[in-house]
C-alpha cells in the first residue's frame, strides 16, 4: 500500500495507537508512526517522528493525559501528505501555542512542529484537544 492509493483529496486512515500519558510513550509513538507509513523517505520521516515526539511529550506534560491518563496518535494520509493527530485528555492551560520567548529553557516543541510541518493546528476533541500536523511525505525510492 502506498500513500498515493487514496483518491485525490481523500484522507486515508493508516492507523491509531493509544499509549499511557508518560514521557517514554513518545518513543512508542515514534516507532508506531514509522511502522504505519513505511513508504515515506528517511529525511521526511526524521522530521515527522521528531514532531510526533514533541506532540506526545506536550500532551504528557501539559494536559490531564500526563496525570494517569492516555494519549492517542492517529495517522492518515492523502496524496503526498501525511497527517499525525495527537489527542490528549484536556488541561487547564488552554490551546497549544508556539512560544516566542528566546531565552526560555523549554517550550520549543511547537516551534519545531511549526518549522518542520507543512501546517499544523488544534481543535477541541472529545474531552481534550486534538493537535494535528501535516507533512509533505515523499515516497521512498525502492532499491536505494
Amino acid at each position: 500500500m502506498t500513500l498515493c492509493e487514496a483518491g485525490p483529496g481523500d484522507m486515508r486512515f493508516l492507523g491509531t495507537i493509544t499509549v499511557p500519558g508518560v514521557p517514554r510513550s513518545a518513543q512508542v509513538a515514534r516507532a508506531f508512526v514509522s511502522g504505519v507509513a513505511p513508504d515515506v523517505d528517511d529525511e521526511a520521516m526524521a522530521d515527522i517522528v521528531l514532531c510526533v515526539d514533541e506532540l506526545v511529550a506536550n500532551a504528557c506534560e501539559h494536559t490531564a493525559s500526563g496525570t494517569g491518563g492516555q494519549v492517542t496518535v492517529v495517522v492518515s494520509a492523502r496524496e503526498d501528505i501525511l497527517r499525525v493527530t495527537v489527542l490528549d485528555q484536556g488541561g487547564a492551560q488552554g490551546q497549544p501555542r508556539v512560544r516566542t520567548e528566546i531565552c526560555s529553557e523549554d517550550g520549543r516543541g511547537l516551534f519545531l512542529v511549526d518549522a518542520l510541518s507543512k501546517s499544523w493546528g488544534c481543535q477541541p476533541a472529545l474531552n481534550g484537544t486534538a493537535v494535528w500536523a501535516e507533512f509533505r511525505a515523499m515516497q521512498a525510492v525502492s532499491g536505494e
